[in-house]
Parts: structure tokens; sequence; C-alpha cells
């Protein structure tokens, strides 16, 4: 077990010197290499199926249908943690007993008549208080209550059917006397008048483990090579008995194609069950031995293969309080319909909060726990494939997900906790180990395709500096970014399948080709504004735009001024969409507001000291970013919702005479601009700041420094 055979989130267990693999719901085969489809689910006694706890403070129904293999087992348990509150199903040498306690002790009903193995039964539940009903195949039936006390079902555990998992095998046997799962299946599941849908993939189970197709045997037709016998594990897992000189999973090697380990030193050697070997490459290198350097792009663009991670700096180490509020965006190009695409838990073993994002047959799934159960949201529809997406990712108590700008979903966590508490690694296309990845998110494969973004709270955190480790992570190469575009150590950033460049200080233009000189005194047009100077330009230069989902503005100021509006677009009534910079306590701040919340970008560059500084703010749909000088620029996103900016199509430098919207902003939105201001760049096109002004104010030549 020591080297992991188990894919996809299986449990190795060794014994008498051979190993299985325990795998999860949604696979089988001998190390959990395939993808099992199972429409009434099976258990082999070790399985269970998880759901959503069940609601049955006062009063609850349940109704099943199961076909038993064995005269023993558990049929359904829900519990309270640490607690006495339960309530169970469960075969007992062939009958049927019920057995529940809310708090005053354990009652108990067994069932008239014995169940038949391998024939179908039915079974209702109904529960009022510390009074219970039971009645198998429609026999005569059972009445009974718990001991006098009180009267309300407390549970907090999942709902299980089949069996439990292995951390609440101890408290379920004590609770109900059954030490195993049911060997048999399930076809209906009923809890209060609500039937659940027990499908893999159903929309209704949570997770599971060891669950096949009823009456599927994973040894027929006889997968094991050379002569190997197979034995059936639980549901549709299987093991191969190798006959002398055989070895791996299958028994389809002469000996172990590890050994002699051909990979690169950096790299770990995998058999495969097919038979043969594989080679996992860390970061940095690639080919079959993991023998090549990889070569670099300027870009960091992780492009994943289904058994690749990224293994970045968890969540909580980016300077965000993520507890009551969490806003992400993910873009990314799928080329496959199920993976993992991010997860970040709070403890290694799995236990504790999470937050996780996962693709299952096209449909988007975000989910999160906060402690007390998981929060599930999906997409309206699958994602297209091979084809650039925008998902954005809300969650205080209630969550939303938002995929290419249209209506969002919402959901909720089940209870009434809010924080959520990270503190592990975030994992990204993959994870080394799913089994150590919390269960009820449900992840058991890896991600194909690329992801080019992964924004926190307009913190990028997909880059290469935050990367810890990686594994068969290749870079896509197939982005215009990949090819470097742009000139003079301008950077690349990807805006789906565009780009923009972000220029070095004394650069500018689409690809930083052109220099910003410093213009003689004859010819310069350094414009001076006296705090009373207010310019109109139309907002898009040559024409005005009412509606605008990208900004792009540079300039350069030169100011002694501590406070004073520098530019502005929106319109001038309250409450309405606007963008701005201003100049705050010597900062530069950039404000804007799509229609739902302002978002405040500070940059830390002071201004005020009379020298020219240059300054880049641009708004692409909900992200902003700021730089002044060299610094690295400021980012931030506004919330879910809006991303176009409604403006009546001016832009105003210097300042505005009327600003109803001041009211909601600090004091030096409402003071006019003192200083200088040149070459100013709106969307890339150069504004000329005498001869495009719309308005006539006395305008003022800017002294020489």
């Amino acid at each position: 077990c020591s080297s992991h055979p188990c894919l996809h989130g299986g449990t190795c267990e060794y014994q008498g010197g051979e190993f299985s693999c325990k795998c999860p719901a949604g696979r089988g085969g001998t190390v959990c290499e395939k993808v099992v489809k199972y429409f009434i689910p099976s258990f082999g006694g070790q399985s269970y199926l998880a759901f959503q706890t069940m609601s049955a403070y006062h009063t609850v129904r349940i109704a099943m249908e199961f076909r038993p293999s064995d005269m023993n087992g558990i049929l359904l348990y829900n519990g309270q943690n640490g607690k006495k509150d339960f309530i169970s199903l469960a075969l007992v040498n062939g009958r049927v007993e019920l057995r529940f306690n809310t708090g005053s002790g354990t009652g108990t009903l067994v069932s008239k008549v014995q169940v038949n193995q391998g024939r179908w039964h039915q079974l209702v539940v109904t529960r009022n208080r510390r009074s219970a009903v039971l009645s198998v195949e429609n026999e005569p039936h059972v009445e009974g209550e718990s001991p006098r006390g009180t009267d309300g079902l407390n549970l907090d555990t999942n709902l299980f059917i089949g069996g439990v998992p292995p951390e609440l095998k101890d408290v379920a046997r004590e609770q109900t006397a059954v030490a195993t799962g049911l060997v048999g299946c399930i076809r209906l599941l009923d809890v209060n008048n609500r039937v659940l849908n027990l499908q893999e993939n159903g929309g209704d189970s949570l997770y599971g483990s060891g669950v096949g197709e009823c009456g599927n045997n994973p040894c027929q037709p006889n997968p094991c090579k050379n002569g190997a016998t197979c034995e059936v594990k639980e549901a549709e897992m299987f093991h191969c008995k190798c006959s002398r000189g055989f070895w791996g999973p299958t028994c389809a090697d002469v000996h172990d194609p590890c050994e002699p380990n051909r990979c690169h030193p950096s790299s770990q050697c995998q058999a495969l069950p097919e038979g043969g070997y594989k080679c996992e490459c860390p970061m940095g290198r690639e080919g079959r031995h993991c023998e090549k350097v990889a070569e670099r792009s300027g870009v960091y663009m992780p492009l994943f293969s289904g058994d690749s991670y990224v293994e970045l700096k968890g969540l909580q180490r980016y300077g965000h309080d993520l507890r009551q509020k969490v806003s992400m965006t993910v873009v990314l190009m799928a080329n496959d319909s199920n993976g993992l695409i991010f997860y970040n838990g709070q403890k290694s073993d799995g236990k504790g909060d999470f937050i996780s994002l996962s693709l299952h047959d096209g449909i988007l799934e975000f989910r999160y726990d906060l402690g007390k159960g998981p929060a599930t949201i999906r997409s309206r529809e699958p994602i297209r494939l091979n084809v650039w997406n925008t998902i954005n990712l809300e969650r205080n108590r209630k969550g939303e997900i938002m995929v290419n700008k249209k209506d969002p979903v919402r959901g909720e966590a089940p209870n009434l906790h809010v924080d959520l508490n990270l503190k592990e690694s975030l994992f990204v296309g993959g994870a080394p180990d799913y089994s150590r990845l919390a269960r009820a998110a449900a992840l058991t494969e890896g991600f194909k395709g690329t992801i080019q973004k992964i924004i926190l709270m307009g913190t990028p955190v997909l880059r290469e500096d935050n990367v810890l480790r990686s594994s068969n992570v290749a870079t896509f190469q197939e982005h215009p970014c990949a090819q470097e575009p742009c000139h003079n150590g301008g950077q690349c950033n990807p805006q789906l399948d565009t780009y923009e460049c972000v220029c070095l200080s004394g650069f500018s233009g689409g690809h930083c080709q052109s220099t910003i000189y410093e213009k003689s005194a004859g010819e310069t047009e350094a414009i001076a504004f006296d705090g009373r100077t207010f310019i109109e330009y139309h907002n898009a230069v040559t024409k005005s735009e009412k509606a605008l989902l990208v900004n792009k503005f540079e300039l350069s100021i030169r100011t002694e001024a501590t406070q004073g509006l520098v530019l502005w677009s929106g319109k001038g009534v309250e409450r309405s969409d606007y963008i701005a910079l201003a100049i705050v306590d010597g900062h530069v701040q950039m404000t804007y507001d799509l229609g739902s919340k302002p978002v405040v970008l500070r940059s830390s560059v002071r201004v005020d000291s009379n020298r020219w500084i240059r300054i880049k703010a641009s708004r692409a749909l909900r992200d902003g970013s700021l730089q002044v000088g060299n610094e690295a620029p400021v980012t931030g996103s506004s919330p879910l919702a809006a991303t176009q900016l409604d403006t009546d199509g001016a832009l105003w430098l210097g300042g505005l005479e009327e600003l109803a919207v001041a009211r909601r902003l600090p004091k030096a939105y409402s003071t006019g601009f003192v200083g200088c201001i040149k070459d100013v760049v709106v969307d890339g096109v150069e504004l000329h700041l005498v001869e495009d002004a719309l308005n006539s104010p006395q305008i003022l030549q800017c002294p020489a420094a």
C-alpha cells in the first residue's frame, strides 16, 4: 500500500501479503480504475451511500424496498454526533429491526415475518415522537415506543443506507447490535414522502463506498490475465490471485514493471491495471520517463491530463478573511465532462470544513461544508467542452454559482454554521490521494483540460510562484500568450481566448511597443487643473458608449495635493454606475460600482510629491486592476451581479461640477483635482486633451517642473 496503488479515492487495505482497494461510489475494478454506473445500487457488507440528514424531529415516515443476500446487515442509519439520538433499520437473523432513541433510551421493534434471500421486500416505518409502527410486506404491523422522557429526535450525521463509513462503525454497532452492512440491493428509499434518487450521479446521494449495480458480477467475464483467479469483492470490485511468475493488479506483467525503474529519479513509477507502467512527472519535467525539461512560456497556464494535479498555497494564505465570505472566479477549458477543478480542506484526513468545485457529467458542482453538512450547488446546464468558460462563485452561508455571466444558481448549507475554516493546501486539477479529501466533496478523478485563472477576492492564485508541488502537468501552448506577444518586458494577461498586455512604466500600446517619451516644452500637452477646471470628453475618445464591459485608462499626473477627483465616468445621479480615479490621503484610489456595491482599489504608492507618475487603471467585467508607477497591480472584484458599466457617455477629468453621488463617497471625490495631467490613453487610444474636449473651460498649460 505504500505506493498508493488505489486510484480515484480508493482506500488500500493490506492483508495476508496482498493488497485490495475499497472504491468510492461510482468506481470499481481491482484498483478502482473502472467507472461504475449503477441504477439500483448493490452493497457488499462494507458499503454505504450517504444522503442529507433526514428531517425527523417529531415525526418521520420511511419506506424502503430491498433484496438481501445475507440475513444480517444495516439497511439505514442516521445518528447524532457524540450523543445518544439515532434511528436505524437493520436485518437481524432475517427479521427487520427498527431501533430509535430520542434521548431517554432505545425503543426496538422487530418484524413478525422473516425475509427471504434473493427476493425483493418492502418495509414502511412511521414514527410520532416516542411511538413507532413497522410493517414489512404488508404484514400485520408491529407497534412500539421508546422509554419515557424526551421525545424529539436530534439527528446531525448524514443519512446512510446499506451500511456506515468506518468512523461510525463502532457507535453504529453499539446502537444497532449489527456489525456489518447489507449484502444485497436497495431500489427504493422514500423519506417523508420524497423518493430519493439512488442512481450514480442521481443528484441526491452525497458520496459512498463499495457500491455497484445490482446483479452485476465483476468477475464475468474474467478480467484477470494469465490464468489468474478472480475473487469478487463487495459491489463491483474484484481481486486477482496471480499464478506463479505473474504480477500486477490484473496479473498482466511477468515481473514488476517498475523494476528496474526507468523513470527519472525526480518522478514516481506506477504499475498500470492493464499492464505496464507510467511515470508521474514533477513540475518542470515531461516525456514518457520524465526525461525532458519542460519548456516554459511567459504565462502559467496548466494543462491537466486527468491523472495530474497542482498543489498551491491554501486559499487562507492570501491575506483575505474567508470565514464569512468567499468570492472566486475560475476560467477554464474542459476537454472532458468529469473531474476535480479545485479543492481546499481544513484537515489532511478529509475531516472538517472544505470548499470545492468539480465537474460531474458536464454539470459544475460547487460544494462547501462549514462543519455541519455540505451545501451542493449545481449549474443549470452542462458547460460547453473545448471552449473557455468563466465561473463565478460566491459563498456566505448561502452560496451561488454563475457560469458565463448567465443567471446564478443559489443554495445553502443545511445548518446554521457560518464560518469556513481552511488550513490545508489548495489542490487544482486533481489530487495525489483522493481518499484524503472530504468524502462529501465526492471527488474521485482529475480534470482534463486547461485552467487559465483562479482569482480569490481579486487576488490571482493560479501563479507559478504559489505552486508547492505538481505532477504530470503540461503547459497549454495554444493560447496567444504562449507566443509571448508583449514587448519591452510587458506581461501577457489572458482574457479567455485573447489577451491584453500589461506594460512596464514608460511603454504603452497594445503590445507595449510604444515608448512614452517626455515631450519638449514647445509641444507639451500637459494640462494644469486648479480645482475648478473640469473638462468633458467622449468616454470612447471619438464617440460615446452607454454600456461598457471593459474600461482601460492610462495617464500621468503631477501633484502636491492629497485629495482630489482625477477622472470620472458614469451617470451624474445618485445610486448609478460609475468608475472613478481620485487621490485620497496622497494615494491613488480607483472606485467602480456596476450597480451592486462599490469596489475600492487603493495604491500603496504616494503621489503627492510633485513628480510625474504613471497610472494604469482597468476593469474587465467585474474585475478591476490599478497600477501606480512600478508597483505590482492592485486587483479586486465586484460582487456577483452586473458586469457592464452604464454611463451617460461622458468622461470627466479634473472633477465634476455637480456630483450627486459624492454623498456616498469619500470627501476627496467632491474635491477638484489640483495638479497636472498628460499622456492620457483611453482603451488604447490617445486622448488629445485640448482638441478632444467637448466643453470650453479656460485650459491652463502646466508649468515646467
